[in-house]
Order: C-alpha cells, then sequence, then structure tokens
C-alpha cells in the first residue's frame, strides 16, 4: 500500500476517534444528573447520570497488588524493557525496546455514594477517566554483587529491566458516572446502557465535558490536516509518476 494512502486511512482514524468524543461530549449534555432516591423511583432502567464519592462494592473494599494501598478499584500495568538485536547491512545493530507483558483492571463492581443513597456500578473492567497513578516503579534486571566492596549488578540476559506501574480509586475518591440505572434485587445498580456511552471519570462534569470538547476539536482539526497531506502527497506522485 503507498504511504500516502496510509497516512489518508491514518487521519480517517483520528477523525473516527473525533466523533467519538463528540458523541459522548454530546452525550453528556443531554442526559440529566440524578440522585440515589430519584433512581430508585424509577421502575425501569434510567440512562442518566450520577454523582458522588467512590465506595467499596458489595465484596468490600479491596487492596492494590503493587502498593498494597486500600482501594475499590485498581488497574496494574508491567512493561519490560529488553535489548533487541538485528542484522543491518551485516552488521549487528543493538535497539532497547518496551513490550507490555501485563496491564489488567480489577473487574469487581464499585459503589458511587451521594447524600441520598449509593449505587453499584458494574464497570466489567471498563477503564475509567482520569485516574491517578498510585505507583511507578523501575526495577533493573540481574543479580547484585558484592565483588571486594564494589557493588554490581550482574545481567546475563537481554532483559534490562521491568517498569510496575498501579492506579487506584481510593474511597471517597469524587465520581461521575453516565450509564443505565436501575433497581436489581433491592439495590441500585448502573451498567453500560443498550445504547449510547458508559462513562466512569474522577473529574467533575464541568471538567470531563471541557477534556472531551478539547479531545473532539482537536482530533477534527488534526485528521482533517493529515488527511489533506496525504491526498496532496498522492496527487503528487501520480503526477510525476
Amino acid at each position: 500500500m503507498p504511504v500516502p494512502l496510509i497516512v489518508v486511512l491514518l487521519g480517517v482514524a483520528v477523525l473516527g476517534w473525533a466523533y467519538v468524543q463528540q458523541r459522548r461530549h454530546t452525550a453528556m449534555a443531554a442526559t440529566p444528573t440524578r440522585t440515589c432516591a430519584e433512581i430508585a423511583e424509577y421502575e425501569r432502567p434510567v440512562t442518566c447520570e450520577v454523582k458522588g464519592t467512590a465506595a467499596p462494592g458489595p465484596r468490600g473494599p479491596v487492596t492494590a497488588p503493587f502498593s498494597g494501598r486500600p482501594c475499590v478499584w485498581h488497574r496494574t500495568k508491567v512493561t519490560v524493557r529488553y535489548e533487541h538485536h538485528e542484522e543491518r547491512d551485516g552488521k549487528t545493530v543493538t535497539t532497547t525496546r518496551e513490550r507490555t507483558v501485563h496491564d489488567e483492571t480489577y473487574g469487581a463492581p464499585f459503589s458511587v455514594r451521594d447524600a441520598t443513597g449509593e449505587i453499584t456500578v458494574v464497570h466489567e473492567g471498563r477503564s475509567v477517566d482520569h485516574v491517578a497513578r498510585s505507583l511507578s516503579h523501575y526495577e533493573p534486571a540481574g543479580t547484585e554483587v558484592n565483588l571486594f566492596g564494589l557493588h554490581l549488578r550482574v545481567n546475563f540476559s537481554n532483559v534490562k529491566g521491568h517498569r510496575y506501574e498501579e492506579w487506584i480509586i481510593p474511597d471517597g475518591q469524587p465520581m461521575y458516572v453516565l450509564g443505565a440505572a436501575a433497581a436489581e434485587d433491592g439495590r441500585l445498580v448502573m451498567r453500560d446502557p443498550a445504547t449510547g456511552p458508559f462513562l466512569i471519570s474522577t473529574r467533575s462534569e464541568e471538567a470531563l465535558s471541557a477534556a472531551l470538547r478539547a479531545r473532539f476539536l482537536t482530533g477534527y482539526v488534526l485528521g482533517g490536516a493529515v488527511i489533506a497531506g496525504g491526498l496532496i502527497w498522492l496527487a503528487v506522485k501520480l503526477i510525476h509518476g
């Protein structure tokens, strides 16, 4: 595939991403905010916004795997840094690369509590917007050796080290959630709606709305520019054979 055409397709992908951000922004503007007490009065699921603070779900509080901190939700990630060797023009070229070997989000529900009650957010491992990173630690590979008073690290593999990262939502964290809410088995539950976005964020409604607007405007401008550049490049190549 010609490189200019790849550039055009990349621009189309950016426009698609921008459209998704715009749909989320539009959904936020069109969706009413409801308290837990108001949701309990509905006989059928209702798509709405809920604002409150994070609280433990039905399973209770959890412990973050890397930092050991108490929380209601966590995500962990491990990236390996290694040396890659390849032959180029008869020479061995060594580059340092990284690869994600673990990226997991805790899938159990947590709750959002407001002044009128509590609702369980069934996210099933969905990503959460703007979560604070609780840990970022790089561990070099190899073994520490004390040789005649000198501390050395001995490593006989191509692995240079691992980076451990963790993000958590602590109990009491302000939350914004947009989804389908309903009463189920005596408790309020919010899930991914049948239509429209499912948004979970630690930002306020105003901050999240502004972030989404900035994303889709930037995406449309950038995507349009990339497509235009790719088409011009393609036209020049066709004209000059």
